[in-house]
């Protein structure tokens, strides 16, 4: 290994400074044992290696308490050592902060995020009404597209879990109806939960975890590839060339799937009545063609409507949110999962409340 040719603690430097002689003095691989001077008055060319090397060597000095002294350096070396910095971007400094601008602090993000997601939502919602009628940035046949991803690919689940469902339910119902001799009203329980409640919520969570995360995921990989960037730079709006078809495709399907939804359901209410409750099956049609009201089926249809442009909205506002590679991908597509579930569960709750409006 060659070493410097220190003097008194001194090193006169050579006229050029590169990654040759850098290697060769493997300056950097010596301990600090006192203060150190590095002469510059021969040095007149520096390059990255050597910048990088004087850098290292006075974080080092520092660290053990000792002094790295740079003299007779001119100033275009000197600027040169300026301009250069030696900290990561990927190690922000930490900084002590109390209680109270913690909290400030994030609620000033949280103030942030939330003014970012509604004005996504107002620009869909505009780019889906009143846009459409200034420019139409949308491939022909996205919709139908859209369509057939979003809600006919979702068929076969929401009938398959609803079927089940309703079985459950039904079961777990008649098993208490039964210590009072109330088999009958097994009906009128499975069709006011299937169409009030289950229905549309079963489908929206399910297009939630199935429609959602895929939006999101599509969304956020465009971000990633700088797809959408090349779709501003082209004078065409992102918005309503992604987010538009996939809103209006959601909102025409997610209905007819809540419908599907609460057939299968009663279906399955039926088949646990007939073969387990020994209900006749007139008598049971009988009883749900009573407990059903068009009241119902509205509200249930307001719902899952509402439902679908939040699965949307959530789903696009987290896709645009990515900011990185495939990791950032994965996280925003789980919280964008999760959110839109708490959201959907909050929103079902304030229908609850207002049920029993007079339509």
């Amino acid at each position: 290994m060659n070493t410097p040719n220190i003097h008194n603690n001194s090193i006169s430097l050579p006229k050029r400074i590169d990654r040759e002689w850098v290697e060769k003095q493997q300056l950097h691989t010596q301990k600090p044992t006192g203060e150190l001077k590095l002469d510059f008055a021969k040095t007149t060319t520096i390059d990255s290696a050597g910048i990088a090397l004087i850098h290292f060597l006075n974080s080092q000095f520092t660290k053990s308490g000792y002094k790295l002294v740079l003299s007779n350096i001119s100033n275009e070396i000197l600027s040169n050592l300026e301009k250069w910095s030696t900290k990561s971007p990927q190690e922000p400094e930490t900084s002590q902060s109390g209680f109270f601008a913690s909290l400030g602090s994030k609620a000033i993000n949280a103030s942030q995020e939330l003014v970012k997601a509604v004005s996504i939502f107002v620009e869909t919602l505009y780019w889906g009404t009143f846009g459409l009628l200034k420019r139409q940035d949308y491939r022909r046949g996205v919709m139908g597209e859209q369509m057939y991803q979003l809600g006919y690919n979702a068929t076969t689940i929401v009938g398959l879990l609803s079927f089940i469902i309703g079985i459950i339910m039904s079961i777990q119902s008649v098993l208490q109806l039964r210590q009072f001799g109330a088999d009958v009203f097994l009906v009128a329980m499975i069709t006011w939960g299937m169409v009030r409640e289950l229905g549309p919520l079963m489908t929206a969570i399910i297009l939630a975890a199935r429609s959602g995360s895929a939006t999101t995921a599509e969304i956020a990989t465009m971000c990633v590839q700088e797809e959408v960037d090349a779709l501003k730079t082209m004078g065409l709006n992102h918005i309503q060339f992604i987010v538009v078809p996939k809103l209006w495709a959601i909102s025409l399907t997610m209905p007819v799937l809540a419908i599907l939804s609460m057939g299968f359901g009663i279906f399955g209410g039926f088949v646990v009545s007939t073969f387990y409750v020994n209900l006749s099956p007139d008598l049971f049609w009988s009883e749900m063609v009573k407990n059903i009201f068009v009241k119902d089926f509205i509200i249930s249809v307001i719902k899952s409507i509402v439902f679908s442009w939040l699965i949307i909205w959530i789903g696009a506002y987290y896709g645009f949110k990515v900011r990185g590679g495939a990791e950032e991908v994965g996280k925003e597509t789980t919280a964008s999962v999760v959110t839109a579930l708490f959201v959907i569960i909050i929103a079902d709750a304030i229908f609850s409340f207002i049920y029993d409006i007079k339509l």
